[in-house]
């Protein structure tokens, strides 16, 4: 699992769009899709440019009504998924 002083930035290697709340995207050389909400999307964004995980849980802290502990609890099992997924890289 990723560590919070890692320093992440999103592949754009990728066909993203929005559709309503959400960010669906396609790895076309993979041949797979997947879908983000408001929150995975929030995240997404966040890493066009390279952000610590602490300095995202912190956004996500300022933006939803979430302790810190929690949030990093949530979203180190989620950026280490798009890390072994190849759609985040270390920066």
């Amino acid at each position: 699992m990723l560590e919070r002083t890692v320093v992440l930035r999103r592949t754009d290697d990728h066909v993203r769009a929005p559709l309503d709340e959400w960010l669906v995207m396609m790895d076309i050389d993979a041949g797979k899709y997947y879908l983000l909400d408001g929150v995975a999307a929030f995240v997404w964004e966040r890493l066009a440019a390279p952000t610590a995980v602490s300095d995202l849980v912190a956004a996500l802290c300022s933006r939803y009504d979430i302790t810190a502990a929690r949030c990093e609890a949530d979203v180190l099992p989620f950026l280490t998924q798009l890390h072994e997924k190849g759609l985040v890289q270390q920066a």
